[in-house]
């Protein structure tokens, strides 16, 4: 389906969103992301790209400008898919008076309505994005330390290896078999087999569905030649939670490491070799509790976001009564300390376990509020943050242990 537009001054009756080009866009498709976010209300993780074109324009119109000083207007369209069920449509009064869901025979352009029929676009998003879970005997996981670039996707953190389809690529299988030719060639032909389909935030905003594959390998990472990043380390999944490393890939690794047993040596393995970690032995456990309590809090988000929706009230409505309800919480637990110390009469006394319970709501509270501000990122954004504040406070600036 393509979303079309009426524009009040009718100059594009009927065309998709777009606009000029802004001095704080760093590409055309920033600027496609942009206008159909102002003109449509429809956000970057609204959309993803779509496999059969990728980030190239399905279409160039070239025509002599209106209304304007005299030069060759050039029009780029992109095409996205919608990442999700339909999102809703917030128009913007001063340039559109509506929009609507077409079928692509009903588009007014007959260039792009003959690219759009022949281009293969069903609407059903697919990975335009592949990665490798590499794990050794030890049950141990190759982990790829980014470059801390701002321009590119999760700067700075620990990720799996792999990256995006290109045009050549066929298949999801390709695209990582590429890329590990690329990226380390010195680990050779794996045996990959496909695990599940993760989503990610890119750089730009876009949701990203990335085909993650599975493959046993036992060797010197340091011996891969590795291209690109700065460094590949294996780790021990009890240590995932040190690392700077995107949420859902974290999860999706100790998931892994819980359904399929790979033991945990309590030990972590450094360049200079191991040493004691004072972490519990049993990964498992740890790889369960963890992913658990994520999913949990994502899921309250969820819950909260929906209610709120199905009430009519805006995004920022909803996080300033979600923000508002920390503070309740917060004084709930203000008046169980009161009640604690004795000192207010007139209330019934509360003993420092119930102050415990309340706090654990604050924080709870916190959570939850945060993951619906930043549904795509929340987890990484809140370690990110605690590395600041580790830095700050703590003496050797380390991020306090679990």
């Amino acid at each position: 389906m393509f979303l079309a537009h009426t524009l009040q001054d009718s100059t594009n009756p009927r065309g998709g969103p777009g606009g000029h080009v802004e001095p704080t866009d760093t590409t055309l498709l920033a600027t496609a992301l942009r206008e159909v976010g102002e003109e449509a209300g429809i956000q970057p993780g609204d959309l993803c790209l779509t496999p059969q074109l990728l980030d190239t324009p399905v279409d160039i119109d070239a025509a002599p400008a209106r209304g304007e000083p005299a030069h060759r207007h050039y029009d780029f369209r992109f095409v996205f898919y919608l990442a999700h069920e339909e999102p809703g449509i917030a128009l913007q009064d001063e340039e559109v008076s509506g929009a609507e869901w077409r079928s692509f025979g009903q588009v007014g352009s007959p260039a792009l309505r003959a690219k759009l029929l022949n281009g293969g676009l069903d609407g059903r998003p697919r990975p335009v994005n592949a990665s490798a879970m590499i794990f050794d005997d030890a049950g141990r996981y190759l982990l790829h330390l980014r470059d801390n670039y701002p321009h590119i996707w999760e700067p700075g953190s620990w990720a799996l290896l792999g990256g995006g389809r290109e045009p050549q690529d066929q298949s999801p299988l390709d695209t990582i078999r590429r890329e590990l030719a690329e990226e380390a060639p010195g680990i050779g032909p794996l045996d990959l087999e496909p695990l599940a389909v993760d989503k990610a935030v890119g750089a730009d905003g876009l949701c990203v569905p990335v085909q993650v594959y599975t493959a046993r390998w036992s060797g010197d990472a340091d011996g891969v030649g590795l291209t690109e990043g700065v460094q590949l380390r294996w780790f021990a999944p009890e240590m995932l939670d040190r690392l700077v490393m995107c949420g859902p890939t974290r999860e999706l690794v100790l998931r892994h490491a819980a359904e399929h047993g790979a033991c945990a040596s309590g030990k972590e393995h450094f360049p200079g070799g191991p040493r004691d970690s004072a972490l519990p032995v049993d990964a498992s456990s740890v790889a369960t509790m963890d992913a658990s309590f994520a999913a949990t809090i994502r899921r309250l988000a969820r819950r909260f976001t929906t209610h709120d929706e199905e009430r009519g009230l805006s995004e920022p409505e909803q996080w300033t009564l979600q923000i508002l309800k920390i503070a309740e919480e917060t004084g709930e637990a203000a008046q169980a300390v009161i009640g604690a110390r004795g000192t207010n009469p007139r209330k019934p006394a509360s003993t420092w376990g119930d102050v415990h319970a309340e706090v654990a709501d604050v924080a709870l509270t916190a959570l939850v509020t945060l993951a619906r501000m930043r549904p795509g990122d929340a987890e990484t954004y809140l370690r990110q943050q605690l590395s600041i504040k580790a830095a700050q406070f703590l003496p050797d600036g380390a991020a306090p242990q679990p």
